[in-house]
């Protein structure tokens, strides 16, 4: 996806588009076949405001082929001249054990086997885009923090509203993670989000059901896409770098998992917008922060008790992004996720293939 980017941007960029355009007078006698179309946009703010973006995508999946349609757009002044507007569509067939990627603007594609193409001489990373590297928490060298308790709280709130066609239901999840260096210092981690769930029909279910055959089949391994999952994969990947030097690996790992209380979210989530933010003083190099929340009468919750306590506040006097703020400014991270389609469609054949008047060039 969206190669020679940052990690971090690639990350999120599978997303959307149209199939390749046919000629006008050319009739497709290729077969129809049900198919999976699955589309999505992200809107994510960025870590502290580091290249934020826009994404859309689209895929179409069978059970050993699938086509992906992304538009990366950057919204930032940097991002926003650096990336501007990528485009990108790869189709990969299991079946053939091939992988193409299409430039629709020049009528050219490459081929590459399933596991992709190998460069004997890797294009040098331009200047600028070394140089940028997504922020990490500061922290004193050499300090690590623990996981000291966490509370968990999920609220219907009973709105309801139609999203993109889907009558959707709305949850508000509320996550207070308390870590603690060995000074006994402590760090509040807080993530709110607002959930808009749809109840989940046939026709959605049989296109996850497609999307997880062609992952087992890729992948050899079984894909649990029925499993709730707390976090849309690209923010925690997000939320994982930022916090990669503060946490050993076991604790970043318990970090990102959530609790069985959303279980009590029902239905598919169409709409999910998240804000995270960190407030306290653990592992910092100078305890100036406990010296600010001391002054401006606000505590952090050292006990399971205290979290749930604070958590029952939050749902009683604003919503997540206003928290946020008045917590500390802006949010560490800003992120929304929303489906646009997920059914299963009719389509022609030809979505897998390469069109005839593509041309084969060589990978760079």
């Amino acid at each position: 996806m969206l190669r020679n980017l940052p990690w971090f941007i690639a990350v999120s960029a599978g997303i959307a588009g149209c199939a390749a355009t046919k000629p006008v007078n050319v009739i497709d006698t290729t077969p129809l076949n049900p198919t999976a179309v699955i589309e999505k946009q992200v809107v994510n703010n960025g870590i502290k405001g580091f290249f934020p973006f826009e994404s859309n995508e689209r895929h179409y999946v069978r059970a050993n082929m699938r086509r992906d349609e992304s538009t990366l757009k950057g919204t930032g002044t940097f991002s926003g001249y650096l990336i501007g507007t990528r485009s990108e569509t790869d189709i990969t067939r299991i079946d053939r054990k091939l992988k193409w990627s299409l430039n629709t603007e020049k009528g050219e594609y490459t081929e590459c086997p399933l596991q992709g193409c190998t460069n004997p001489k890797p294009t040098p990373a331009k200047q600028n885009e070394t140089a940028a590297k997504p922020p990490e928490a500061q922290h004193e060298a050499g300090c690590t923090m623990r996981i000291a308790n966490t509370g968990f709280t999920v609220k219907a709130t009973g709105q309801k509203k139609s999203i993109n066609g889907f009558d959707s239901d709305e949850y508000q999840v509320a996550w207070v993670v308390n870590l603690r260096d060995k000074r006994a210092r402590n760090t509040t981690s807080t993530l709110n989000m607002d959930i808009w769930t749809t109840p989940m029909t046939h026709d959605m279910r049989d296109a996850l059901l497609v999307e997880e055959s062609y992952a087992r089949a890729l992948s050899g391994t079984v894909a649990n896409t029925g499993k709730q999952k707390i976090l849309p994969a690209d923010a925690a990947k997000l939320i994982s770098a930022y916090l990669a030097s503060s946490l050993k690996p076991g604790d970043l790992n318990a970090f990102l998992e959530a609790g069985k209380q959303m279980e009590k979210i029902k239905g598919y989530p169409v709409s999910t917008r998240l804000t995270w933010n960190m407030e306290g003083n653990a592992c910092a190099s100078k305890e100036t922060k406990e010296t600010e929340d001391k002054s401006s009468g606000k505590s952090i919750p050292t006990s399971t008790g205290g979290l749930v306590s604070g958590l029952a506040g939050m749902f009683a006097e604003k919503k997540a992004e206003e928290t946020m703020k008045e917590a500390g400014g802006e949010p560490i991270l800003s992120f929304t996720l929303e489906v646009k389609s997920l059914k299963i469609e009719q389509l022609h054949d030809s979505v897998f293939t390469v069109p005839d008047n593509y041309r084969l060039v060589s990978k760079p």
